[in-house]
């Protein structure tokens, strides 16, 4: 069986690599409204997506195990089983694909701190305007 996890760990690979520090330590300090913050709770439900395959996977598994006899009554719970694990299969790539997108798009910039606001260089003073020739002053 290929990694249940293997979205969330790709994911979280890429946003320590951008950040350039472990889930942990970026959690830590995560705001309201950055994009840190965006990527940490996409890749949360990522994460918990991921653990609703492998949970559901599981129950289908018990529900259908060689060693068991199925009955008649068996058959609904078996078949909502194996609806709950396509919608988990589903919700799981459907986050895997918006995470992957925004983290594609995403670049670190080097020797930058991707949580301080860039500071801009000051441009060059404009020269002021010459003051307009009064009639009076003639």
């Amino acid at each position: 069986m290929p990694d249940p996890y293997a979205a969330s760990r790709t994911a979280g690979g890429r946003i320590e690599a951008l950040y350039g520090r472990p889930i942990a330590e970026l959690a830590a300090g995560a705001q309201p409204g950055s994009m840190r913050y965006a990527l940490l709770n996409s890749f949360d439900a990522l994460q918990y997506a991921d653990r609703g395959v492998v949970f559901h996977t599981e129950q289908l598994h018990r529900l259908t195990a060689p060693e068991r006899t199925i009955e008649a009554v068996d058959v609904g719970h078996i078949i909502d089983a194996a609806r709950r694990l396509a919608h988990a299969v589903t919700t799981r790539d459907s986050h895997a694909q918006v995470l992957g997108d925004v983290l594609q798009s995403l670049h670190r910039v080097p020797g930058g701190a991707p949580d301080l606001p860039k500071v801009r260089k000051p441009t060059a003073a404009l020269p002021a305007a010459p003051a307009p020739v009064s009639a009076r002053s003639r």
